[in-house]
């Protein structure tokens, strides 16, 4: 049985390959397999061939999303301060002239003219980024923990004062 599992598995390395990248659990994996979970990590301990692929695909989504966390705080520190983009807008143009026989006459054409669109700074944007990047400076009570401190410094005091 341990044979053919292993057989399972080498069949459809392209597909564990894909399974990973996506982000599938090996516990779901070998459910797709047909095959239980601790014979799928058996066969992974003595597979090179499946070790590889599984951490190819780990460092490959581990730079997948750091990228995309970059790209989030990249975008998010841009809405926190406000921005401008330029918007190409379609606008219709009339002309008028006149005809050969002296007719007045009017024809339309459609511009392509751009705009210059600022986004203004967004505050809730500006607060999270600025709580999670200068975090001593822009905490919500900057007293707190020392409030804390003292609050249980008392309720430590009045425990014991009950225990006499």
């Amino acid at each position: 049985m341990a044979d053919s599992a292993e057989e399972r598995v080498m069949q459809n390395l392209k597909t564990i390959e894909e399974w990973a990248l996506q982000g599938m659990p090996q516990k779901e994996m070998a459910e797709c397999l047909g095959i239980g979970e601790s014979t799928f990590r058996k066969i992974k301990k003595q597979n090179v061939a499946l070790i590889a692929v599984l951490k190819q695909c780990a460092n490959t989504r581990k730079k997948v999303i750091e990228e995309q966390v970059k790209s989030v705080e990249v975008s998010l520190f841009e809405r926190a301060k406000g921005y401008n983009y330029t918007k190409q807008t379609p606008i219709k143009v009339k002309e008028d002239y006149y005809n050969k026989d002296g007719k007045k006459c009017t024809k339309e054409t459609v511009v392509m003219a751009e705009e210059i669109v600022h986004v203004p700074a967004d505050i809730g944007a500006a607060k999270f980024f600025l709580q999670n990047r200068a975090k001593k400076a822009w905490q919500d009570n900057p007293h707190k923990v020392e409030n804390d401190r003292e609050t249980l410094k008392l309720r430590k005091k009045e425990a014991e004062a009950k225990e006499f």
